[in-house]
């Protein structure tokens, strides 16, 4: 059984992660939706040149519910 001090510093260390996570958020480059967006981007680059073009509602939508499907894992803020 842990004594009441290595609670108390699991405690503060877990109290300190947590806070830090918050305040500082996470890298942009470890954005996954930032990522899914870029390669939205690229692709609609490779259609314009190459002619290999998907219908525009569909690439909406499936863009959409990919965006929607990764903010709703994603809570931490962006730091830039």
């Amino acid at each position: 059984m842990a004594t009441q001090q290595e609670v108390q510093n699991a405690v503060s260390a877990a109290t300190t992660a947590a806070l830090t996570d918050q305040l500082l958020g996470k890298k942009w480059y470890l954005s996954k939706i930032l990522w899914v967006n870029l390669i939205a981007a690229a692709a609609m680059v490779v259609q314009m040149n190459y002619g290999f073009v998907f219908d525009a509602n569909l690439q909406t939508l499936v863009l959409t519910l990919v965006n929607v499907g990764l903010r709703s894992v994603t809570k931490d803020p962006i730091v830039w």
